[in-house]
């Protein structure tokens, strides 16, 4: 909640990153999901001296259900976040939202404006967000962007702007 009483977005605010779109991470994922199987597999098949086979089998054993734990997550996961999206697509309601703050911070080496936006949807109470926008744009209060708006949940992303053909996040 922010402090006059207005509940926080809750959710992404632009589409999240494809499967592909991330290759450290992708990559990072695939060491610890393997990491299980390849260890057990070597206990069991004789890759290692008979001294060690035992720990090497019993490790194998117990980090063989995490890695499954890691995948099932990461599917149910990215299968879960295109079906939010798929909603917002389909049901989304285009809105108004005001920008009610604006100040100028710095994103690396590059200045952005951190907006806070209070966005009304018909039928429910309004929810408040912030997000950054890039740029040397200069963002007052009162501007207004378009917003797409779920009609049940506190998920919205902006619209791009026809001038632009990017939405600033």
């Amino acid at each position: 909640m922010t402090g006059d009483g207005v509940p926080e977005a809750e959710g992404p605010v632009d589409r999240p990153a494809g499967f592909f779109e991330q290759p450290f991470w992708t990559a990072l994922g695939l060491l610890v999901v393997c990491a299980g199987p390849v260890i057990l597999l070597a206990g069991v098949s004789g890759y290692v001296p008979d001294e060690d086979r035992f720990g090497l089998v019993v490790t194998g054993l117990v980090w063989t259900p995490f890695t499954v734990v890691v995948l099932v997550l990461a599917v149910v996961g990215t299968v879960r976040d295109r079906r939010v999206w798929r909603e917002l697509e389909t049901a989304g309601v285009r809105v108004m939202g005001e920008v009610t703050s604006a100040r100028r911070v710095w994103c690396g080496e590059d200045r952005c404006t951190r907006v806070r936006m209070l966005v009304t949807v018909p039928g429910r109470p309004p929810f408040a967000t912030s997000h950054l926008v890039h740029g040397e744009e200069i963002v007052e209060a009162g501007t207004r962007f378009t917003v797409d708006v779920h009609p049940t949940r506190d998920l919205f992303r902006l619209v791009p702007e026809p001038s632009t053909g990017g939405a600033s996040r």
